[in-house]
């Protein structure tokens, strides 16, 4: 069986399904036409959270979340994973959220989610120095963290291949072979690869690459800058508590660790040079910033699609814009004071698939019976990876589906629905 797609979703695909079949009566091969997560996943914030208001997608995030967790312990490889916490906040700004975010928080203890609800007082607690109103409300999640996105890819991959999946790099898809409406292998740059079932997991290309079939998926991309500045070295100014709970190591045994030491810098068994406080996803303000005491800086992204960002395809070129940098610097410096001297340390532009009702596509592609679709998570990736690896599998086999609800991720429901849409809209609650 062949994945096309070399990200975080495509190697989780490749991982899972690599342990689920006899690699000699049915191989799995990856194939990617650059380097793997060269493509968004690479730039993503790759935060680990579970803080979702629907059942379907919190449950999977719950379960993606142990699997990260017991991932260096059970293999022996690191995937970078730092337990800083993440800080959901919601203020007066944007009344709505209030009542949303508690009402989240009791609903994901009811599927074994530990969220903890702090008031103003609490939240500045956990974060000296934040700026919050007094009717500000924030959700911890203790566990809740990042991984290094490109340490995870690579060692999803590699794992794969320890299972005996095979990962292909610098080679394209030219073309599916589809006979009678059935999918039966696909033309490379490399030659001809025979297979009954084929998985697209192509991200922001994935709708250009199905066109030519004539097949439409209701799929934009948006885009989405992310921006850095200087991390503090005041350690006084923020949480030292939550310096207990971070974890990177590097497995001096890894047979992978000469590019594990290209990709990260070398090894890491404390904060780095700079404090950290936690993940802050910032519903009233508009943005999320994670500390990377790694690379002695903070990244800031916001957590809205204007729609004038919204796109039928990514744009060849394109570079992130000045005054895009300045206005998430300022929300930054606005709630955190801290960073009002920090200097911009660069920033990265990505291209996110997104569907009209913000919900991903998992499901086999009509008339195409085998061409299976993965794709529109958004920056949701690494949050439910694992989860969709294994349901995927779960397809693969033909077996029942417990690792997602199928029916909530089909193709199906624009034929019902239309595929009018916010396009706008974001599941962080």
């Amino acid at each position: 069986m062949l994945i096309v797609g070399g990200g975080v979703m495509g190697n989780s695909i490749a991982l899972h399904a690599a342990r689920y079949f006899d690699p000699y009566r049915d191989p799995v091969v990856l194939l990617e036409r650059r380097d793997l997560a060269s493509g968004s996943s690479g730039a993503s914030g790759a935060l680990l959270r579970q803080h979702y208001a629907t059942p379907a997608i919190a449950s999977m995030a719950r379960d993606s979340m142990r699997e990260y967790a017991a991932f260096e312990g059970r293999t022996g490889r690191t995937l970078g994973f730092r337990r800083s916490g993440v800080l959901t906040l919601a203020g007066p700004e944007r009344p709505e959220t209030l009542e949303r975010l508690r009402g989240s928080v009791e609903a994901q203890a009811k599927i074994g989610i530990e969220a903890q609800l702090l008031d103003a007082e609490a939240i500045r607690a956990r974060v000296p120095g934040i700026e919050v109103a007094d009717e500000a409300i924030a959700a911890f999640e203790s566990g809740g963290g990042y991984v290094d996105a490109e340490s995870c890819v690579r060692e999803f991959a590699a794992l794969a291949r320890s299972y005996g999946a095979s990962t292909r790099l610098g080679v394209s898809n030219s073309e599916l072979i589809v006979r009678d409406g059935r999918v039966v292998g696909a033309e490379t740059t490399e030659g001809r690869y025979d297979a009954e079932k084929v998985v697209i997991v192509a991200g922001a290309w994935t709708s250009k690459l199905l066109a030519k079939y004539g097949v439409d998926v209701p799929l934009k991309v948006a885009r989405v800058e992310q921006h850095f500045v200087s991390l503090p070295r005041d350690e006084e100014d923020l949480d030292p508590q939550l310096h207990e709970t971070n974890q990177w190591s590097v497995d001096l045994e890894d047979p992978l660790e000469e590019e594990q030491e290209r990709l990260t810098g070398g090894s890491d068994t404390g904060a780095g040079t700079g404090s950290e406080h936690p993940v802050i996803i910032d519903l009233e303000y508009g943005f999320y910033t994670r500390a990377e005491p790694r690379h002695g800086r903070t990244r800031i992204c916001p957590i809205g699609y204007k729609r004038e960002y919204i796109l039928d395809a990514p744009i060849d070129g394109d570079e992130p814009r000045d005054e895009h940098g300045n206005w998430a610097r300022e929300a930054l410096r606005r709630r955190l004071p801290i960073y009002a001297d920090e200097k911009p340390m660069g920033s990265v532009l990505s291209w996110f698939p997104i569907t009209p009702d913000g919900r991903a596509i998992i499901d086999e592609v009509p008339g195409h019976q085998g061409l299976i679709i993965a794709t529109g998570f958004a920056d949701h990736g690494f949050k439910l990876a694992p989860s969709v690896g294994e349901g995927v599998a779960q397809m693969l086999a033909g077996d029942p589906i417990s690792a997602f609800d199928p029916e909530y991720f089909s193709l199906g429901r624009f034929a019902e629905a239309g595929a009018d849409g916010d396009w706008s809209e974001r599941t962080f609650l």
